[in-house]
């Protein structure tokens, strides 16, 4: 299941002694426009606004694994105004999978509450051969290395889900990062990869296409 989590740097108590908020929160998360976590950020962002009486402005930073959206939230101001979305796996996974990061995942933000998340199926394109699991497994297993799977990010839930896959089943499949979800759907629609984990919001307006 994808998992999101949105942090944010937090100065010491007594500077929150102040109604909170006084001007408009700015919410930065990984994810590109249009996506299925953006659209459900953008809705969240509309009530809290109303509850606030402060605008919410959704500030998206896909591309660099996610650290593009740490980065840019690491500089703000530590007063509560900005907060992070991004995917969970970059504050669990990530350090396991760089040998440094740009950010301390446990020192320089704080979590406030996980937001969602989603359940996944495997995507084709719809000229695709493969009709089943197994027909893709039987697939990789005759072209070792030949097959390749798509995912938004290195580290991403579509990323280690599919080495899992790959791990569980004895085959050698070859990964393609992509910045954005569109861009990645799009190739799988296209062709250009073989399948990808797919959700509802992310690949489901293409199945319905």
């Amino acid at each position: 299941m994808l998992g999101a989590m949105a942090a944010v740097a937090l100065a010491p108590a007594a500077s929150f002694a102040q109604q909170f908020p006084s001007k408009p929160v700015r919410l930065i998360t990984s994810f590109p426009a249009g996506s299925g976590p953006d659209a459900m950020l953008r809705f969240l962002g509309e009530r809290l606004a109303r509850a606030w009486g402060q605008s919410v402005v959704i500030d998206n930073r896909p591309g660099g694994g996610g650290f593009i959206a740490v980065a840019e939230a690491r500089k703000a101001a530590p007063d509560g105004h900005t907060l992070l979305h991004i995917d969970g796996l970059n504050f669990t996974a990530a350090p396991h999978l760089y040998k440094a990061l740009p950010y301390d995942p446990v020192n320089d933000f704080r979590p406030i509450t996980p937001l969602h998340a989603g359940y996944f199926f495997i995507a084709v394109a719809s000229a695709s051969p493969w009709r089943t699991v197994a027909d893709l497994l039987a697939a990789a297993r005759s072209q070792p290395g030949q097959v390749n799977y798509g995912s938004w990010q290195v580290g991403s839930i579509a990323h280690l889900g599919a080495a899992a896959l790959e791990s569980a089943s004895g085959t050698r499949m070859n990964h393609i990062p992509f910045k954005e979800t569109s861009q990645l759907y799009a190739a799988v629609a296209g062709g250009d990869v073989n399948w990808a984990f797919g959700s509802p919001a992310s690949a489901g307006p293409l199945q319905r296409a």
